[in-house]
């Protein structure tokens, strides 16, 4: 336990999992409150070369999905990086970086997908 206790207590991981955890609920609140308007359909793939037959249709699990993955990510960014921090502290912190850079990307595709709509 006391490589839990130093990892807990080194300022630059709580940092980049502070901004990992408000990623996280920003990804899940905008796919929860995308299902409110439950009118409207959903967009699951763009491809812009195929022109008007670009557009596939999607149902309400494919907007969860985004959620149940920012959960998903969070879980093992976590675990995957209390494990490795006692061996290398530079490769926990990989992890995280490399978390908040798929957040970032996971939030502009939910962005973009549900903007289309």
């Amino acid at each position: 336990m006391p490589h839990l206790k130093a990892y807990f207590h080194d300022r630059f991981i709580l940092l980049v999992l502070s901004i990992n955890t408000f990623l996280a609920g920003a990804l899940v609140l905008t796919a929860l409150l995308a299902l409110n308007d439950s009118t409207a359909g959903y967009i699951r793939e763009y491809r812009s070369n195929l022109g008007l037959d670009g557009y596939e249709a999607g149902g309400i699990k494919d907007v969860l999905a985004f959620a149940v993955f920012a959960v998903i990510l969070y879980i093992f960014q976590i675990y995957s990086s209390t494990k490795i921090y006692h061996i290398r502290k530079h490769i926990s912190l990989m992890i995280l970086l490399l978390t908040l850079i798929i957040y970032i990307f996971a939030l502009l595709t939910i962005n973009a997908l549900l903007g289309l709509r």
